[in-house]
C-alpha cells in the first residue's frame, strides 16, 4: 500500500502553477524547494518495493514423496474411510423424466459421474459424449469417505449450457456391497444404474510435510499430510521446526536440515517444533502416508 501511494503522489500532484508576472520569484528561488521533495519520492519507490518484496520472500521447498508399489500398497491398511473408487459403466434410460430426450438435438447423454462428502464435491469424471451405456473405466484419487458421513454418488448429464442430474445414490459412507476387489452395482434415482469398484487407497512414503519456508533458524510448516509420519505426531500448518534429530536448523545447515527433514520418516529422526511460544519435541514413527481429498 504504501508503494503505491507513493506512485500516485509522486505522479498526480504538481502544485498551483505560478501566475506569469514581471514580480514572480526567480526560478532558483523557488525551484528546489519544490522539485526536491518529488525527486526524492521518485527514488524511493524502488527502495520500498524491495523491502516489501523482501519482508515477504522465504524460500519454499517440499520433502521428498514417493509413491509405494501397488504390490506393497494392496497389502497395506489405509486408515478407515480412505479409499479410491473405480467407475466401470452405467446403464441410463432412453429418455428423461416426462419423456423427454437427452439432449436438444435428440442425441443420446453426455454423462459424467460426481461423488460428494456431505456438500463437498470430491470427484468429478470427464464426460462420455453421446451413450446410454457409457464405459468411464476411471479411478479416483484417494477419497476420504467415512461410514459416519453423508455420502452421494450422482450421474450427471454435461450438457453445453447447464449439466442435468441423470440419477443420485445417497447413503451414510459407501453402499454395503462396496467391497475391496468386487464389482458394486447401485440403482439411482431416476432409474439409472451405476457399476463400480473399491480400489486400494494410494500409499506414500515420507514425512508428511508437504511444503514449509525456509526462516533462518527454523522451518516453517507451510502444508502438510494429515494421515502422515508427520501428523501422527502431532504438527500442524504454522507450526516452526527448529531441531531435526537432536539438532539445531542452525547447527545443520539449510541444505543439511532439508535433507534430514526428507529424512525424518525413514531414520525415525525427533522434531522439535514451536507453536505459540513453546516447544515440544516428538518421534516420527516410520509408517505410511496417505493424501485424501
Amino acid at each position: 500500500m504504501q508503494t503505491i501511494l507513493v506512485r500516485r503522489i509522486g505522479r498526480s500532484y504538481h502544485g498551483p502553477r505560478p501566475a506569469k508576472s514581471s514580480a514572480h520569484l526567480p526560478r532558483t528561488a523557488a525551484s528546489p524547494c519544490y522539485n526536491r521533495p518529488m525527486r526524492s519520492l521518485r527514488f524511493a519507490v524502488p527502495i520500498l518495493v524491495l523491502v516489501s518484496l523482501g519482508a515477504c520472500a522465504y524460500p519454499r521447498r517440499s520433502p521428498s514423496l514417493s509413491s509405494v508399489a501397488e504390490a506393497e500398497a494392496a497389502n497395506v491398511s489405509a486408515p478407515s474411510g480412505v479409499t479410491r473408487l473405480q467407475f466401470v459403466s452405467a446403464e441410463i434410460p432412453p429418455r428423461q423424466r416426462g419423456d423427454l430426450p437427452w439432449d436438444d438435438e435428440g442425441t443420446e447423454a453426455d454423462a459424467m459421474v460426481r461423488v460428494y462428502r456431505g456438500d463437498t464435491l470430491l470427484f468429478e469424471s470427464e464426460p462420455v459424449v453421446d451413450s446410454i451405456r457409457p464405459q468411464f473405466d476411471v479411478v479416483t484419487e484417494n477419497l476420504y469417505l467415512p461410514a459416519t458421513e453423508d455420502i452421494r454418488i450422482e450421474l450427471w448429464d454435461d450438457d453445453p449450457g447447464v449439466a442435468e442430474p441423470i440419477g443420485t445414490w445417497r447413503g451414510r459412507g459407501l453402499p454395503r456391497t462396496a467391497l475391496p476387489g468386487a464389482d458394486s452395482r447401485i440403482n439411482l434415482e431416476g432409474g439409472a444404474q451405476l457399476l463400480f469398484r473399491v480400489q486400494p487407497a494410494e500409499v506414500l512414503r515420507g514425512t508428511g510435510i508437504e511444503t514449509y519456508e525456509m526462516r533462518g533458524d527454523h522451518f516453517h510448516v507451510v502444508s502438510m499430510i494429515e494421515r502422515s509420519p508427520a501428523g501422527r505426531a502431532g504438527l500442524r500448518e504454522g507450526d516452526d521446526i527448529v531441531a531435526i534429530g537432536g539438532q539445531s536448523i542452525d547447527e545443520l545447515g539449510a541444505d543439511a536440515a532439508a535433507g534430514a527433514l526428507s529424512m525424518a520418516s525413514s531414520r525415525r529422526s525427533s522434531l522439535t517444533f514451536r507453536r505459540g511460544g513453546n516447544e515440544q519435541t516428538v518421534e516420527l514413527d516410520g509408517g505410511y502416508t496417505w493424501r485424501a481429498r
